[in-house]
């Protein structure tokens, strides 16, 4: 087939890179000249799994990038539209740059005889398509959907550090169709790149846009209940949030359900003020997604609380894990750095190791805090350390080498690792003292009114 993508950052150059290793031509469109003269003439890099490898397979000719809409849509007969959609004051979703990109598909297909259909892929608030996009695309192009003119939401599901995961092998695929034809063409692309039997759901458009905010809204509240349990642990005797979690998960499923940090990131935390915001537009109850929001940040609070009663003033607290998740170089809504920025208004100093982020958590911290060339310099340098983030390099430091205490939010150290460690705080497990004494100590007689 072939296929433009509009927008080439993390998302749309490796959707770019899948469709082109798959045999498709592919012409991508950006606005950073420099982007673009470093993906056609080889010096493009990214840290992304995958997507080198894909543009290094990809046959000559498979793939161009360009500064012009009109070349782009000129060569291909379907468009996937990838730009940001950032929050906006209220909470909602700005289709400024989804606006921009219809503006030139509008103004080529004008110039075009030939049927185009084209797909976006950001996220959107629900009822985008039919009020907004839509009608902007019909204006711009002179053409109305059904003549000549085909449209899909088609959302991706995926995680930074894996997306070319989320894109070739999908939990399901997702179609928000105007139309059957223009679900066959999404769809008969999205199969050339995948690599499993996912599930398809094909659906109208506004029916795709609220399945997409709620599958994110969902797995916040899932983590949240996770946290929620991790709080209760923290506190009562003998009780341990994994073997709680893992219970449940015979019922409630394993994904996105371990008690640790809070979520962030760059899409989660806006998500779940967007679906609010949308409810409150539309008088439908927003308590719910509103309430994993307050908790989400409740929690941070709850953790910070924590890790200051464990340390105090002058002392040097090493943070390992400074992305908002492992395997990514994104610090954006970043718990690690939120977490540096309270120590250090407490007195703490902060000193940081990530194996990706270092340059962008440096961009953001300032001279706030100080960053270890390694994970064992970070040890070193630190009186406590806190391992924010389960990283896949934990197992290969020399744990000797950490001078008193290790705080670990995630429960990831293994046992020969532990035994290296003066002191290990597992957050999310209890004191190992008696749950009587402990009550009678903390809640005294009002839980026996509790339990009259």
């Amino acid at each position: 087939m072939n296929i433009s993508v509009f927008g080439l950052g993390k998302v749309g150059i490796t959707l770019s890179s899948c469709l082109s290793a798959a045999g498709n031509k592919v012409v991508g469109v950006d606005v950073h000249t420099g982007l673009v003269s470093a993906l056609n003439g080889g010096s493009f890099a990214t840290q992304e799994p995958g997507v080198m490898e894909r543009l290094a397979r990809t046959s000559e000719g498979g793939f161009a990038a360009t500064t012009d809409p009109a070349r782009a849509i000129c060569e291909s007969e379907l468009t996937f539209v990838i730009v940001p959609t950032p929050s906006n004051t209220l909470g909602g979703f700005s289709l400024r740059y989804v606006f921009k990109a219809c503006d030139e598909i509008g103004l080529a297909l004008q110039s075009k005889a030939g049927p185009h259909t084209v797909a976006i892929v950001s996220t959107v608030l629900p009822g985008s398509s039919q009020a907004r996009i839509i009608p902007r695309l019909e204006q711009a192009s002179g053409r109305k959907i059904g003549d000549r003119l085909g449209f899909c939401y088609n959302p991706s599901f995926i995680a930074l550090g894996e997306v070319v995961k989320g894109i070739e092998c999908p939990d399901y695929l997702l179609i928000g169709e105007a139309d059957q034809a223009s679900g066959d063409l999404v769809l008969a692309a999205q199969k050339s790149m995948m690599r499993n039997g996912a599930p398809i759901a094909r659906m109208s458009p506004v029916e795709a846009e609220i399945t997409k905010i709620a599958s994110n809204t969902h797995e916040t509240m899932r983590v949240s209940f996770a946290n929620m349990l991790f709080d209760i642990c923290a506190e009562v005797p003998g009780a341990s949030v994994d073997r709680i979690t893992e219970a449940l998960a015979h019922r409630m499923g394993r994904r996105f359900f371990k008690g640790a940090v809070p979520y962030g990131g760059p899409c989660w935390p806006r998500d779940n003020v967007a679906l609010t915001a949308f409810m409150d537009a539309i008088g439908a109850p927003s308590r719910l997604p509103h309430a994993v929001d307050l908790f989400n940040a409740e929690h941070a609070r709850f953790v910070l609380r924590k890790i200051l009663s464990l340390t105090s003033a002058n002392q040097t607290v090493g943070i390992l894990g400074l992305a908002y998740k492992p395997g990514t170089s994104c610090v954006e809504r970043a718990f690690a750095l939120d977490l540096a920025k309270w120590l250090t208004q407490e007195g703490r100093i902060v000193t940081g190791w990530e194996p990706l982020a270092i340059s962008e958590a440096s961009r953001e911290t300032g001279a706030a805090i100080r960053f270890a060339a390694t994970a064992e310099d970070c040890l070193r340098q630190s009186e406590i350390a806190v391992i924010v983030n389960p990283l896949k390099e934990l197992p290969e430091i020399d744990w000797s080498v950490a001078s008193q205490t290790v705080i670990d939010c995630w429960r990831c150290l293994g046992p020969e690792a532990i035994r290296k460690i003066h002191k290990y705080v597992p957050l999310g497990r209890g004191s190992d003292g008696a749950v009587a004494d402990w009550l009678r100590n903390s809640v005294g007689s009002d839980f026996d009114l509790l339990t009259n």
